[in-house]
């Protein structure tokens, strides 16, 4: 019976840890770089093979497990946007690793539509730009010198807690800033048109003597893109 003398001979074996790989990202709007929620994703092989699929979730996020050392295509697709793809080849780690990347998607571009720049904040009273505004507005540039036929109005909009007077003048002053930003960037003028509505075009029921919260005031004071031309 073993394990009494000096030359018995054990062997073990180690299982190798399995080493997990993950492909993280977000959907984004290329114009306003905002996350673009319930796009189609779709995980193909190098031959086109669909082998998962999903929607992106609120925040545009999404996850999929993938093996190492393989070559992908991840597709996203919604109605109203242009598709965004990417290829790439996942790592070969010793550890569990987590690709990200991002998919960009272009909304379609027609006469008359108009979508809202999120992001765009002023200081109370003010119509300056502030620096946390310009990765928007710049994104924006970017879109216009893409699509060289693009007009547009950037308009602004405030909230109703001052007299409408008041309002219609400083959303005037903030979108000709906006504009203003743009045009110094290389943007031809006569492409872009500001224009201030003030309080006349409230989303919701806080108008004049109507009490809210902060919330349902900030989603008054906006900034909106409308296709004028394309």
């Amino acid at each position: 019976m073993g394990g009494k003398g000096l030359d018995d001979i054990y062997s073990f074996s180690f299982q190798q840890p399995k080493i997990h790989v993950y492909l993280e990202g977000q959907t984004l709007n290329k114009v306003t770089s905002e996350p673009v929620t319930a796009v189609q994703l779709t995980l193909q092989n190098e031959k086109g093979q669909i082998l998962q699929n999903k929607l992106s979730s609120q925040n545009g996020e999404f996850k999929f497990p993938v093996d190492a050392g393989v070559p992908y295509r991840i597709v996203g697709e919604k109605v109203g946007f242009h598709g965004d793809s990417v290829v790439f080849t996942t790592p070969i780690p010793n550890r569990d690793t987590t690709i990200r990347l991002t998919l960009h998607l272009q909304p379609v571009i027609e006469k008359g539509i108009s979508f809202t720049l999120e992001n765009i904040y002023y200081d109370l009273d003010k119509s300056n730009i502030r620096d946390d505004a310009k990765p928007v507005l710049n994104q924006l540039v970017r879109t216009l010198r893409d699509n060289p036929s693009l007009k547009i109005e950037l308009s602004s909009h405030t909230d109703s807690r001052a007299t409408a007077k008041y309002n219609m003048k400083l959303s005037q002053k903030r979108a000709q800033s906006a504009v203003d930003y743009i045009v110094s960037r290389g943007i031809a003028r006569n492409r872009i048109i500001a224009k201030g509505y003030g309080e006349s075009r409230l989303v919701n029921m806080c108008k004049d003597g109507v009490k809210c919260t902060d919330a349902e005031h900030q989603a008054n004071r906006r900034t909106e893109i409308k296709v004028l031309e394309y």
